[in-house]
């Protein structure tokens, strides 16, 4: 990890099958995802970059709330892109 984190919050909804869906959930339902946008993806004007990182919403386990970790940063030093693992064994329920 590089000490680039990404932070944020998402609503989700469970479907018939266990499935998600959501504002921001993409794909066929069998194989959610969402996207983190950053430089001009997101909006940046001051920057060189424009990427997404794509985060699997597969097997998301049940939960008041659910945290995931990537590491922010590609290895070429600019912002994640591309599909990228969740990082600490994938996504965690949090109780509190």
């Amino acid at each position: 990890s590089t000490g680039a984190n990404i932070t944020f919050q998402l609503e989700i909804e469970r479907d018939a099958g266990g499935g998600v869906r959501g504002k921001f959930a993409m794909g066929p339902p069998a194989q959610r995802f969402l996207y983190i946008c950053s430089g001009t993806s997101a909006g940046q004007t001051d920057t060189c970059w424009s990427r997404r990182a794509k985060i699997s919403l597969m097997n998301l386990p049940e939960g008041p709330a659910i945290e995931g970790e990537i590491d922010g940063r590609s290895r070429d030093g600019g912002p994640a892109c591309a599909t990228m693992p969740l990082l600490r064994g994938g996504w965690i329920v949090r109780r509190s």
